[in-house]
């Protein structure tokens, strides 16, 4: 069951898409919510230390706390708009030890939510969706910068390669297929061997003996299409809410770095995602 929901609260201007869907998805699910704000800290390279004066220094720091609340003030009416009391806690550092942080609190929760990073405005969206994936051991949903619609898991597509982090999706997407009224598993044929992956028609008989049944579709790219596209399309045509895959990289030291097909999905992303590692 889905009890716990962190929801990374999306700190600047902008709408935050993250924050009203976790909320409606706590209230959907019963579950508890706690948002996190952070205020960041400009990340001075010591041989530049003497390039910034401390006014300078302490008034990016007083916008960055402002900014926070602006995004804790949102959050707060968001969740008493649907009758919640969500829990807010605050967090300080660099963007990347920021995003460390919120992965290692993730690890207590059941879901972490967070928004859809922007390709066209710097932002610590996407740094903190690798933290969170890769670091907490947890799942976590993804919310497109034009989700407009609140939380629903009625009809989900898999996006099934029969690899381990798929299953691993699957696994932890469950409490979710219970209540869906359809499950699409798509296989995409790119002409390519996974090395011992599983066939859909085993995912569709494991979902059975869950009392879930699977639609199974093998779905070949036209020319000039990739994996992304066909998926886009088949959520298009199907009316999908929600996708579910595995959340591929790998990690180059401490530093994760999403896989091709990941982040294609994330940048050109039309509904949430929900990814596990």
């Amino acid at each position: 069951m889905i009890k716990d929901i962190l929801v990374s609260l999306r700190v600047g201007e902008g709408v935050d898409t993250a924050a009203d869907y976790a909320v409606s998805a706590a209230a959907e699910l019963g579950a508890h919510l706690t948002g996190v704000a952070v205020t960041y800290e400009i990340d001075v390279p010591p041989v530049y230390t003497e390039a910034f004066s401390t006014d300078f220094l302490e008034a990016q720091r007083a916008e960055s706390q402002r900014l926070a609340q602006v995004a804790i003030d949102h959050f707060g009416e968001a969740a008493r708009s649907m009758g919640l009391s969500g829990e807010v806690r605050k967090v300080d550092g660099t963007p990347g030890g920021a995003a460390e942080q919120i992965g290692v609190m993730a690890r207590l929760y059941d879901l972490a939510i967070v928004n859809q990073s922007d390709a066209d405005r710097m932002g610590a969206e996407e740094v903190i969706t690798e933290a969170v994936l890769f670091d907490s051991g947890r799942p976590v949903i993804i919310v497109p910068r034009s989700q407009s619609k609140p939380f629903s898991a009625k009809r989900v597509l898999v996006a099934w390669d029969g690899g381990r982090a798929a299953a691993r999706a699957v696994s932890e997407a469950r409490p979710l297929l219970v209540h869906a009224d359809l499950v699409e598993a798509v296989v995409v044929e790119t002409g390519k061997k996974k090395a011992n992956a599983l066939p859909g028609a085993d995912l569709a008989r494991h979902l059975a003996r869950h009392e879930k049944t699977v639609e199974l579709r093998s779905l070949v790219p036209a020319s000039g299409e990739n994996v992304v596209d066909v998926l886009l399309k088949e959520v298009a045509a199907r009316d999908i809410d929600m996708v579910i895959m595995g959340g591929y990289g790998h990690s180059r030291l401490r530093e994760f770095v999403l896989g091709g097909v990941t982040r294609d999905v994330l940048d050109r992303m039309t509904v949430p995602v929900f990814l596990a590692h």
